[in-house]
């Protein structure tokens, strides 16, 4: 069974890159705890909530909300979460706000006082390389063995740190991600299965 969204997704600002593939991994290992890291105003994480609720799972999703951008993508530090109460507002009207989570903090943070075993793990916050081998190191350890690892921007000539992080870690912790093919600008999804 796959997920269709409704016609308003469409309104929803920001990127589901490689979306398909990503809700066809979702549908495959039927995740019931999922943490994206990065979400903006939920273009992934809808889609993705949508699709886990069907068997009683639910998103963390663990952005600043601050609006403000360092030069790698990443959030500026103590910056209000000026753009949370747009995001909370998407996911009500989108049927998702039972089984999304809304945290507010830098991913690293947050990630000091994660307890529960993760099923599925997203990485879209900070782009720069040590923004993400950050979030890989204090998230990997927290997903169970057999869970999902995505990362999004793998390739972006925008953001070359990410695929410099991704490369390090695989290479560091003996992993074999695999990548989808690159879209028109370039970018794919980097993921795999913890061991």
């Amino acid at each position: 069974m796959t997920t269709t969204l409704a016609p308003e997704r469409e309104s929803i600002p920001g990127w589901f890159h490689h979306g398909s593939k990503i809700l066809e991994l979702v549908e495959h290992h039927r995740p019931k705890v999922c943490v994206e890291l990065g979400t903006w105003q939920g273009a992934s994480a809808i889609p993705v909530a949508l699709s886990v609720r069907r068997w009683g799972g639910t998103v963390a999703c663990i952005d600043t909300w601050g609006g403000e951008l360092d030069d790698d993508g990443g959030s500026v530090e103590g910056a209000p979460p000026l753009m949370l109460l747009g995001c909370a507002r998407r996911m009500v009207d989108m049927g998702v706000g039972a089984n999304v989570r809304l945290i507010p903090a830098l991913t690293t943070e947050a990630a000091k006082y994660w307890t529960e075993p993760i099923d599925f793990l997203y990485i879209d916050a900070d782009h720069g390389y040590e923004g993400v081998k950050a979030d890989l190191h204090a998230w990997v350890p927290h997903v169970k063995p057999g869970g999902l690892i995505l990362g999004d921007d793998y390739g972006n000539p925008y953001y070359k740190g990410v695929r410099e992080a991704w490369d390090e870690f695989e290479f560091l912790n003996d992993l074999n991600f695999q990548k989808t093919e690159p879209n028109p600008a370039g970018v794919q999804l980097i993921y795999g299965v913890k061991p």
